[in-house]
């Protein structure tokens, strides 16, 4: 295990759960819009639960429709634009900016892969300050809009990084990153702190499981 740790060349991160705590913007967002429509409420851990989910799961939690229904665009056009009031405020989970900080040090290449919309991760790109650290952010935008689990942006990814995919780990927390992590093959490490279930994940090429983003440095040690 150490001995392919130390092959490691790239680390790339999902956002929403496994950098950025994003849940209490999307559960103020979401019940300004159940209130404005006069839904019922919809508690906070259910919508930290299906936040990585995207925002198509958020309305189908508070409005019982799939995707298919007719009012389903509106809505989920109205939930990003209560979201797009209050995102900056999220906070990095605990340890991240250590992390970020050290890979920097350590010279190691890292980026961002995000099923999140350009337009919003941008900004957050911008607001961190990542920029200065990395180019490296990858949305379904870059991709004609293909999203994980589909590999692609990940890929994409992996190829402006510069090495291969036995060199690079990704680090996410829900199924989506895992199999986007199978299908490019890559290692994958699920941050048990964020929004996923870990019961819920492929265990194929699993190396580990960390409970704060800080053990993350072990593997370049």
């Amino acid at each position: 295990m150490q001995r392919k740790y130390k092959e490691i060349k790239q680390i790339f991160f999902d956002l929403d759960g496994t950098l950025l705590d994003t849940a209490p913007q999307f559960h103020s967002a979401l019940s300004n819009l159940i209130k404005m429509k006069g839904v019922e409420k919809v508690m906070f851990q259910d919508v930290r639960k299906l936040v990585s989910d995207g925002v198509n799961a958020l309305v189908n939690l508070a409005f019982k429709i799939n995707e298919e229904d007719k009012n389903f665009k509106s809505l989920r056009a109205e939930l990003l634009a209560e979201y797009s009031k209050n995102y900056l405020q999220s906070l990095l989970f605990q340890g991240t900016e250590e992390l970020l900080k050290t890979l920097n040090e350590k010279k190691i290449t890292w980026g961002i892969v995000t099923n999140k919309p350009k337009f919003l991760a941008e900004k957050i790109f911008e607001n961190l300050k990542w920029s200065e650290s990395t180019n490296i952010l990858i949305c379904p935008q870059d991709v004609a809009e293909k999203r994980k689990p589909d590999p692609s942006s990940l890929l994409k990814a992996i190829e402006l990084g510069g090495f291969s995919p036995a060199e690079t780990v990704y680090v996410g927390d829900n199924w989506r990153d895992s199999e986007a992590s199978i299908r490019a093959r890559t290692n994958f490490i699920f941050a048990n702190y964020g929004y996923g279930d870990s019961s819920s994940i492929d265990i194929k090429n699993l190396e580990k499981k960390i409970n704060t983003p800080l053990e993350l440095l072990r593997i370049f040690n």
